[in-house]
């Protein structure tokens, strides 16, 4: 056996006594968990839509279970029975955050592993006001100029017909996955506009910025987030740049030090702050 297997067989040894001691975990979990989320290739892809229940007042959140690496007939994978029992899926409860016009709800039932195609069922906390909507005038232009209005305001009514703000999946990044969400634009723009949270602000851009037709909601919520200097005052970038002064800059001199190879790792940490500063800058 060659060194840098030895140690890597030594360190996955360690590391699984490790997770037995302190993790508290059951023994069933960690069988799982080992042989699928160490031994085997890729992470999970979790495809999700929604749709909401009016009667039942609750979300029905439709997922599709997947994996990046693709399955490998010759492997011997699927012989050994502690990857057997764990191979349509990966141990663990992802957890789904949902913002209603009531509060903030997270429910940790969505299953990493069962069956490629479920429906779970999240229960809302928020009751529906009654509303009541115009119906449209008898009068109205035979040339069609009144189906703007209508298409720009349809998908406000569908955020109108239900408690629902915005959905989160797996909001804390608790699991290696790749994710791809789909809710009303409606929402979306719910969670540009009104989630603090830079990760969730950054996911409903990239949405927004993908699709066919920008509507006018979508541009001027836009147009409103790059204008908000409360929001984006770039404070980060700041913080980012007075770090790169006080590791890399003679203070004496005002120029950036020679490199010291003599702890490669913060060498390492540095470069990679360097290239940051130097894409700023440009």
């Amino acid at each position: 056996m060659h060194t840098i297997e030895f140690i890597r067989l030594c360190s996955f040894i360690q590391f699984r006594h490790l997770a037995n001691k302190i993790g508290n975990l059951e023994r069933p979990f960690l069988k799982e968990f080992f042989p699928r989320w160490i031994e085997s290739c890729g992470c999970p892809i979790m495809r999700l839509g929604i749709s909401y229940n009016k009667r039942r007042n609750l979300v029905e959140l439709a997922v599709s279970r997947g994996c990046t690496a693709k399955a490998d007939p010759g492997s011997d994978s699927h012989v050994n029975g502690d990857i057997q029992e764990g191979a349509t899926g990966w141990p663990g409860m992802m957890s789904v955050r949902v913002h209603e016009t009531d509060g903030v709800y997270d429910h940790p039932i969505l299953p990493m592993a069962g069956e490629a195609l479920q429906v779970v069922e999240l229960q809302c906390h928020s009751k529906l006001a009654a509303k009541r909507f115009q119906k449209t005038k008898k009068g109205s232009k035979p040339d069609g100029s009144d189906d703007n209005v209508d298409a720009s305001t349809q998908e406000n009514r569908t955020s109108m017909d239900s408690p629902l703000l915005w959905i989160r999946v797996d909001p804390e990044m608790e699991y290696l996955a790749e994710i791809h969400f789909h809710q009303p634009i409606q929402m979306w723009i719910n969670q540009l506009e009104k989630d603090k949270d830079v990760i969730s602000q950054s996911q409903a851009i990239a949405v927004l910025e993908k699709l066919p037709q920008l509507s006018f909601a979508v541009i001027n919520a836009l147009n409103n987030f790059l204008n908000d200097t409360k929001e984006t005052d770039l404070a980060g970038l700041l913080h980012l740049v007075k770090f790169y002064k006080s590791r890399r800059f003679d203070t004496d001199i005002g120029l950036p030090r020679p490199n010291d190879f003599h702890d490669i790792p913060e060498y390492f940490v540095l470069e990679h702050h360097y290239q940051d500063f130097s894409y700023i800058h440009l």
